[in-house]
């Protein structure tokens, strides 16, 4: 009996021996622990960082496309029309609306006035705006055609007239001519559209 239970101790023994161990893996060290906190810790700040500065960053804002810089432009302004259109007979009022026209609505002297020849007097006139547009500052009056009785190479320059409006008097030192007959002087205003005229006798 004692054989057999030395025997059996003894199997157990030796297949304890045998059998393999098994052992626990062993856990990294407290080193190693801290030196993976340490890394995983200065990723996230690194990682943080670099989120707010993308944030901080703002998407640049396409620049406008710049306006061509315009080009000063001054037009040459033509106050009166450079032609030439149908004689107001000295302020006859046209029979259609037109941008220029002009009415003669007093003067001196009168048509058909007797003079003496060589005979000193003044001519005296206003005209007025029966035109559709303004006349602009700065359009010449003076001797246009015919006999020329005025003593002196003046001329006006009229202020702006705008349409309806009256302007004058326009004086002008004459002499009638030295001798008999019916003579007739007409002045013009800048542009051509208006011929302010005088018809005097001059009888002996």
């Amino acid at each position: 009996m004692s054989r057999l239970i030395l025997l059996i101790s003894t199997l157990t023994i030796l297949l304890a021996a045998c059998m393999p161990i098994v052992t626990q893996p062993a856990g990294p060290s407290a080193e190693e622990m801290q030196a993976t906190i340490d890394s995983s810790v200065a990723l996230t700040l690194t990682a943080r960082a670099q989120t707010e500065a993308a944030a901080a960053s703002p998407t640049p804002i396409p620049s406008d496309t710049p306006l061509p810089t315009p080009t000063r432009f001054f037009p040459t302004l033509m106050p009166f029309p450079t032609s030439t259109p149908s004689s107001l007979g000295g302020g006859i009022p046209p029979t259609v609306a037109v941008d220029y026209a002009c009415a003669v609505v007093n003067k001196y002297p009168g048509d058909n006035t007797v003079f003496k020849p060589n005979k000193d007097f003044d001519v005296k006139f206003w005209i007025r705006n029966i035109g559709m547009k303004k006349w602009d500052k700065g359009a010449d009056l003076a001797f246009h055609d015919g006999t020329k009785m005025i003593t002196t190479n003046i001329f006006y320059e009229l202020p702006q007239v705008d349409p309806e409006e009256t302007v004058g008097p326009f004086i002008f030192d004459a002499k009638s001519p030295k001798k008999a007959g019916t003579f007739t002087m007409t002045f013009k205003v800048q542009g051509g559209f208006c011929y302010p005229y005088i018809r005097i006798i001059v009888q002996k």
